[in-house]
């Protein structure tokens, strides 16, 4: 309660990596509504050498000071911090998870009589709730009411010997009845080996759990997401909505787990996102008018984005710079790159039921027997479960040829559509949007795609060619993420999944694996995957 300058967070990283067992991971939440900037926390990390590697990776992931749950990763995954920025009385209730129970607590916010809020009855009846009969917390005040309201909320407590200029410290153990869960090894199965069923394949071996994904076509990323870049950025708002709380910590995020693969296929380049007509001038003006900083995005003129392009182009812009691309194909093969993961490729899931505590699943081929049931097969879904507000549209990219002027392009364009860096002889630009089913390339729509580029270069251009892929769209724009009847779904992410398909595989890992969750109950509400039926 209060991360402050992290010191806490620093010592039990530390300790916990010292002592404890190899296969083991710390899950950390913690609430701060006044986030220190990196030069004070330099200033007050420098009276802690022995933290010194630990601080340099704590810093080199700073949360971006952005309302909302941050999760980061630390320790080569060992280490998870969940961060939620914002005031106590409107987070408090993300510890109201009846599934989650917390080992400790540290009380660390301001002095009792500076910050009584921080202290009340309320708040340690909320700790109370969210603990099993084992955990234990500690403060540095005696003062009375503090120990009056932990009394009252079912904690034992114990005065010691302070630290520092304090005389005294407090500590306690819930008197909670309901035992500690014991985590187990899982077997889970994944529909589909796009972005979000690879993203989630590899962060549910990566904690231990054996995946069995299945795939009807002969490797990972084949359909939908088959094109040979997918632009990873964010589509941001000056609001505070779901959507555009999502959209921007599914990008952090997204841009922190993609470096932590340490993969070539993760090109780190920025992305430049052009203001070129009404909508997206005053999106551009309401974004810088909300963020004064450069920590999130840059503002270009058009001369200086003609600059860091290399070429002319037509507007100027916001580049951010931890946006980029991917080779989707590449990363995904090399996300399921694990012992742990079992791939049936050209084996199609026929049906599956759940049973009292399994699921079983049947392919053409044969039977399984699984602890969960993931769906990350795209609008193929209905197939198996009946998902309101979710379409199928249709999306053609077109290949051009490189010339002398793009050939150098190192990052993204984007505008009404967007151009891509070189990759061997041309240039991917797109992409259409359309309810045709068709599986040819349509000139319509190469035109549509050309038409766009001109958006941001309007020099003689060269067709090369094209592909076509079909997406999965919804009401809101907004992934279908998270568990309905027992059944976990990571689908409807449209032409964003490079960015928003990893944070709700977390988010579906930590809801198989009881543990903190890296998002709020804001912005999980708004994922529920039944919501266009309970709307209807």
């Amino acid at each position: 309660m209060g991360f402050g300058a992290g010191i806490n967070f620093l010592n039990t990283w530390k300790k916990f990596i010292e002592v404890s067992p190899a296969q083991s991971k710390l899950h950390y939440l913690s609430f701060e509504n006044r986030p220190f900037i990196e030069k004070d926390l330099l200033r007050v990390h420098s009276q802690y050498p022995t933290f010194l590697n630990e601080s340099k990776e704590l810093i080199s992931k700073l949360p971006l000071n952005a309302k909302g749950l941050h999760r980061i990763s630390y320790a080569k995954g060992r280490v998870t911090l969940s961060l939620l920025y914002g005031d106590l009385s409107e987070t408090l209730d993300e510890l109201r998870n009846p599934q989650i129970k917390y080992d400790a607590w540290f009380l660390d916010g301001f002095s009792p009589a500076k910050n009584p809020e921080m202290w009340s009855s309320e708040i340690a009846s909320c700790l109370a709730e969210a603990s099993h009969s084992e955990t234990t917390f500690s403060t540095y005040t005696v003062a009375g009411f503090v120990k009056k309201n932990f009394e009252e909320a079912k904690f034992s407590l114990l005065k010691l010997k302070g630290f520092g200029k304090k005389r005294s410290m407090l500590t306690g153990k819930s008197i909670s009845k309901e035992k500690k869960a014991i985590k187990k090894k899982k077997t889970i199965g994944i529909v589909g080996a796009g972005i979000a069923g690879c993203s989630l394949a590899k962060i549910l071996a990566d904690r231990g759990h054996n995946v069995i994904i299945f795939d009807k076509e002969d490797g990972p990323s084949k359909a939908a997401t088959g094109n040979p870049y997918l632009v990873a950025y964010p589509r941001l708002s000056a609001h505070d909505s779901p959507y555009a709380r999502f959209s921007l910590h599914s990008y952090l995020f997204s841009s922190r787990f993609y470096d932590d693969m340490d993969t070539q296929f993760w090109r780190k380049s920025g992305v430049l996102m052009l203001g070129f007509d009404e909508n997206s001038l005053k999106r551009e003006k309401a974004l810088c008018s909300s963020r004064k900083d450069t920590v999130l995005f840059e503002k270009l003129d058009k001369k200086s984005a003609s600059q860091k392009a290399g070429f002319k182009i037509n507007h100027g812009g916001l580049f951010f710079k931890d946006a980029g691309y991917i080779d989707p194909e590449s990363l995904c093969e090399e996300m399921l790159d694990n012992n742990l993961i079992e791939k049936k490729f050209k084996e199609e899931v026929k049906s599956f039921k759940r049973g009292s505590d399994h699921f079983h699943l049947k392919t053409e081929n044969s039977d399984y027997l699984l602890d969960h049931v993931c769906l990350c097969n795209a609008f193929m879904v209905n197939q198996f479960c009946d998902f309101q507000g979710v379409s199928k549209k249709r999306g053609q990219v077109s290949y051009i040829s490189t010339d002398e002027t793009l050939k150098n392009l190192k990052f993204p364009i984007c505008a009404g559509g967007y151009l891509s860096p070189r990759t061997e002889d041309k240039h991917l630009i797109g992409s259409s949007y359309s309810k045709s089913d068709s599986i040819e390339l349509i000139q319509d729509e190469h035109d549509e795609n050309l038409d766009k580029i001109k958006i941001i270069y309007d020099e003689n251009i060269k067709l090369l060619g094209g592909r076509v892929g079909f997406r999965t769209t919804t009401k809101d724009r907004l992934p279908l993420a998270g568990s309905v009847n027992g059944i976990h779904v990571n689908i409807g992410h449209g032409s964003k999944g490079s960015t928003s398909a990893p944070l709700c595989s977390e988010y579906i890992a930590d809801l198989i694996d009881g543990t903190t969750l890296p998002i709020d109950s804001f912005v999980a509400e708004a994922l529920k995957p039944n919501r266009f039926k309970i709307k209807n």
